[in-house]
């Protein structure tokens, strides 16, 4: 046995305190055998620079080509030795080891691979010496086998295995897991590859917001680089209506990234369809009885939120989507096929049939459906990729090389993702050796852009990727083997039931597509085909939304009072609760229960938005003195429909009290102000009678005062008189 030795690959080492990274030199070698030794041959590596992903440990076997061997042909492959622990690596060896019997199917394959299967028995192919590897360090290697030591394989698929053993074996450095991969001996021309891209981005509300767009369109965006991953790529583009929708109903307001990035997506030459609005599960529509699918095709509500008529009339859009002009639909895609769709995969022949009808006004539409929905693909073997199920056209995914490709599209590290690409090649042996094959990416809103690349390239076979290569070819009758989904198809049925009862309710606002769309697009968000994948998770989300559109029927209604009225004439205070973002016309229904009572049957209310209690006075009039009543009070729309539950006002009614009250209040007034009067003629006694006393004092000192002077001056005046007597 002859290996080709390699030297020292370079090392990035990354050391804990230290503020950089220190390159360092590890030497890994092959050790020769006993044969002439072979040149050594220098293939410097640099290691990963993201952060591992693992604790400990980690030892990859990549071979060249994702595996792909020609017999008699020497071995070249990538062998990684990864030390995520915080302690070095003392040396070892790596044992390499090939099974001579082929896997017997893709079951086996993957049993192998994962690590799930008994190993098969191994032959020793070559040694690999390895130094030491300090902590959180890295190396790789390129390992080059003779093929005298690799020997004569016939095409298959054969384990390939490398194992590390510590020199000398230590307890305390347990062995990394030995790495598992395949080599894949091919039986003819390869299979092609279509490869389907889905590309998707979950809101947090009805539409991707602005704040959202400019995050997924920047340069480091994950929409961004889904589109770089398929440029110049043959993949095919299945696109969420609802990306084209956030951008363009923002109108000037949309980030300029999000413009730019929809401009490149219909610039590119690359096949593409629609997939339903939110990517929304046609299959699950198909089993609650919709002769016709779900969609989306008012956008007013976001075209002019404030729901007023523009001055100047905005212009109208073209029928046509031929990029550089103006879609017919903000969810429009220049170029996009409308005939295809891709649910999941739990159906029955009876929805594959209703599913074919969903085209626009009934065309005819062809579903993509997993290979594990047929009898054919039973334990993952191959299925062809054009199908007909009771004369109904399917196209078929193979599930298996989509799943590894799926995988691969999502890694950044090259070591990583290349053991995916050898489990996608390992898959595809199994295929008629020249087909073609369509395998559909999972949904996934991240992924990286050279993993996404390399998965729709490495098996393209050079040729366009166009889905009439599929469609092309002589169908295959299959039959299926899935039952459908019942708590899906049951939600969509109670989905549609609250969409029915919200609509009614809608008719309260001056545009009930407020409520509506933004419903619908909530229910197609629901049903989408990569979310709430668990039937757990499924039944929570449902639960969520259910209670989320039953409390927007319950956001009006009415808050009554229960008064005591002692006036025959009187406004009752009524309150209408408006818990909605948007103003809403309501007819308030009053009835008593005492027909001597008048009120108002019906009365107009427009109720005011955002939690706000708009108050309603009520004339009511008595025609009895006392009594005890109940008002019953309900609410309609516009068009009729009861909004909220009746309620219900107990009044007492106690009219002779203002009577009463007036004689009351009136005698108080009487007697106060008689006891005034009282007061005031008593005060006014007591200050005559306290005058009149000072006063006759006065009087008797005048009158002596007086008489004594008129008896002075009656003296005087006598004496004359005497005298003129006398004489």
């Amino acid at each position: 046995m002859t290996l080709t030795q390699t030297e020292p690959a370079p090392l990035r080492r990354r050391l804990r305190r230290a503020a950089g990274a220190l390159l360092v030199a590890l030497s890994l070698g092959l050790p020769l055998g006993a044969a002439s030794p072979a040149a050594a041959a220098e293939t410097p590596t640099p290691s990963p620079t993201q952060t591992p992903q693992h604790a400990g440990v980690q030892l990859s076997l990549q071979p060249d080509a994702n595996g792909s061997y020609a017999s008699g042909a020497p071995l070249t492959a990538t062998l990684t030795l990864r030390n995520d622990a915080t302690t070095g690596l003392g040396a070892g060896t790596v044992h390499l080891e090939l099974g001579r019997t082929p896997l017997g199917d893709r079951q086996a394959v993957g049993a192998w691979l994962d690590g799930s299967g008994a190993a098969p028995a191994l032959s020793p192919i070559g040694d690999v010496s390895t130094t030491v590897l300090d902590a959180e360090g890295t190396s790789r290697t390129q390992v080059v086998v003779p093929a005298t030591d690799v020997g004569a394989l016939a095409p298959g698929v054969y384990p390939l295995q490398a194992r590390f053993q510590a020199s000398p074996a230590s307890a305390e450095e347990p062995a990394p897991v030995p790495a598992r991969s395949a080599l894949v001996v091919a039986q003819g021309a390869p299979a092609s590859v279509v490869t389907v891209v889905p590309i998707t981005a979950a809101p947090s509300g009805d539409l991707l917001s602005a704040a959202e767009l400019t995050a997924l369109t920047a340069p480091a965006g994950a929409l961004t680089a889904q589109l770089n991953g398929v440029a110049g790529t043959p993949a095919v583009l299945a696109i969420d209506p609802s990306i084209p929708a956030a951008i363009r109903v923002l109108g000037a307001g949309a980030p300029a990234t999000a413009t730019a990035w929809l401009a490149r997506l219909e610039a590119l030459p690359n096949e593409r369809f629609t997939l339903q609005f939110g990517d929304a599960d046609a299959a699950a529509q198909a089993a609650a009885g919709l002769t016709s699918p779900l969609a989306v095709d008012d956008f007013e509500p976001f075209l002019n939120p404030s729901g007023k008529t523009p001055t100047t009339p905005a212009p109208t859009p073209t029928s046509t989507t031929t990029p550089g002009q103006s879609p017919a639909s903000p969810a429009a895609i220049a170029g996009a096929r409308t005939d295809v769709l891709w649910p999941r995969g739990q159906v029955t022949a009876d929805q594959v049939a209703t599913m074919s009808h969903y085209g626009a006004s009934g065309a005819g539409t062809v579903p993509i459906l997993p290979s594990t929905t047929f009898t054919a693909g039973a334990k993952g073997a191959p299925v062809a990729s054009r199908g007909a199920v009771s004369g109904t056209s399917v196209l078929v995914s193979d599930e298996a090389v989509s799943e590894a490709l799926s995988a691969a599209a999502k890694e950044p590290d090259a070591a990583t993702r290349g053991g995916a690409l050898t489990e996608a090649n390992a898959m595809l042996w199994f295929d008629a050796p020249g087909s073609t094959v369509l395998a559909g990416l999972s949904r996934a809103d991240a992924r990286s852009e050279e993993g996404l690349s390399s998965a729709v390239t490495a098996f393209s076979g050079g040729q366009d990727g166009r889905l009439d290569r599929v469609l092309s070819s002589a169908p295959a009758e299959l039959t299926v083997s899935t039952e459908s989904a019942e708590d899906r198809a049951a939600a969509v049925s109670a989905l549609n039931e609250d969409a029915d009862r919200l609509a009614e309710f809608a008719t309260i606002l001056q545009r009930p597509a407020d409520l509506t769309v933004r419903e619908r697009i909530s229910d197609m968000r629901l049903l989408g085909v990569g979310v709430h994948t668990t039937p757990d998770d499924f039944a929570a989300a449902l639960k969520t939304h259910r209670d989320a559109t039953k409390k927007t029927m319950g956001a009006v209604g009415i808050q009554p009072s229960n008064p005591i009225l002692i006036s025959p004439k009187v406004d009752v205070p009524v309150w209408v609760r408006n818990d909605l973002p948007y103003p809403v016309r309501v007819t308030l229904h009053v009835s008593s229960s005492d027909s001597r009572i008048d009120v108002p049957a019906t009365t107009e209310v427009e109720a005011q938005p955002l939690s706000t209690t708009t108050r309603v006075r009520l004339p009511l009039e008595s025609h009895v003195a006392n009594t005890e009543l109940t008002l019953t009070m309900t609410l309609t729309s516009p068009t009729g429909v009861a909004i909220g539950p009746a309620q219900t006002a107990r009044l007492t009614i106690r009219a002779e009290w203002e009577t009463i009250g007036l004689i009351v209040f009136g005698s108080l007034g009487v007697l106060l102000i008689g006891a005034g009067i009282v007061r005031t003629i008593r005060r006014r006694k007591s200050a005559a009678a306290k005058h009149a006393a000072e006063g006759m004092e006065g009087s008797d000192e005048d009158e002596a005062e007086a008489e004594a002077q008129t008896l002075a001056e009656g003296k005087a005046g006598s004496a004359p008189a005497d005298r003129e007597t006398n004489e």
